[in-house]
């Protein structure tokens, strides 16, 4: 059983970078590199922006000098991405360029943010698990926005596709990061992701980071960028595949009346599942060449 630990990572602002990581390996992998980052990191639960940010747990001390404090803390990150690097662990991540999905889907109808790169994380782990013609168990930070609805997700994608169910843990956890040092690990290789496409996308254009370059180079760690190709491609076959679902506004809102629910993310989830229980194996096979 291959165990999959993950996490996302947002820009400051939240609307530029989603970045969704999972760092994949088997438990004594796991192990020995949780075992070599307590002892880098102590009791201090580690969180990647603010490590960088000298935030929170990294705040310099009363009468500590602040440069040193920086020094330090950047120092700690660096040794933190050289034990990951130099571990057995994998990494897939899927980053979203937010700006360009809303420009090809604007609001109202833009797509929650997280669950597509969500997805895509989910999909890669699940064919690695395939190759190996073994087993992944999902573990995610939780998330309270955002974790029942991955939860149903989940739920409906191992139900509705044996391939998938024979794959796939029966069932999806989350657990906090404060108490789960591998999803600190995790935390790690999510903003990276995101700093990787931030950097392109930012108001300040910058160079890869050292810290991604020794990742990337081990050949184990791989990254997803979705933009303007990929929603461009998306909004061409969204009429069809609505038409599939049955997701149109009068349907939904039709459903919504009916059952006496209101517009949300979990009531749209809801009301999807719904549909795509009730395609035939045609249909189900149709979507999904419009899918990939």
């Amino acid at each position: 059983m291959f165990l999959v630990y993950g996490d996302e990572s947002l820009d400051e602002k939240k609307e530029r970078v989603c970045a969704v990581a999972g760092l994949v390996g088997l438990e004594d992998w796991w192990a020995a590199l949780e075992r070599k980052w307590k002892a880098l990191h102590g009791e201090v639960p580690f969180h990647a922006n603010n490590c960088e940010s000298d935030h929170g747990d990294y705040e310099p001390k009363p009468g500590e000098d602040v440069d040193a404090n920086h020094c330090k803390n950047q120092e700690l990150y660096k040794r933190s991405a050289i034990l990951l690097a130099e571990s057995d662990i994998g990494g897939y991540a899927s980053a979203y360029d937010l700006a360009a999905q809303r420009q090809a889907f604007p609001p109202p109808y833009a797509p929650p943010v997280y669950f597509q790169p969500f997805l895509d994380v989910m999909e890669a782990m699940r064919n690695f698990a395939d190759h190996k013609e073994d087993n992944v168990e999902f573990i995610f930070d939780t998330r309270a926005e955002s974790e029942y609805n991955a939860g149903l997700i989940y739920a409906h994608i191992r139900e509705s596709h044996p391939a998938w169910r024979e794959r796939i843990a029966e069932k999806i956890s989350f657990v906090s990061s404060r108490k789960n040092t591998r999803i600190q690990i995790a935390d790690l290789f999510a903003r990276e992701a995101m700093k990787m496409l931030d950097s392109q996308l930012g108001p300040v254009k910058r160079p890869l980071r050292k810290s991604w370059l020794a990742l990337t180079s081990t050949g184990r760690f791989k990254v997803i960028v979705r933009s303007h190709e990929h929603f461009a491609e998306a909004k061409q076959q969204i009429k069809s595949i609505d038409s599939i679902t049955d997701m149109s506004d009068g349907g939904y809102a039709a459903w919504l009346q009916g059952t006496g629910r209101v517009g949300n993310v979990t009531n749209y989830f809801e009301y999807l599942i719904r549909n795509l229980k009730g395609l035939s194996e045609e249909e189900r096979q149709d979507l999904g060449e419009k899918l990939k």
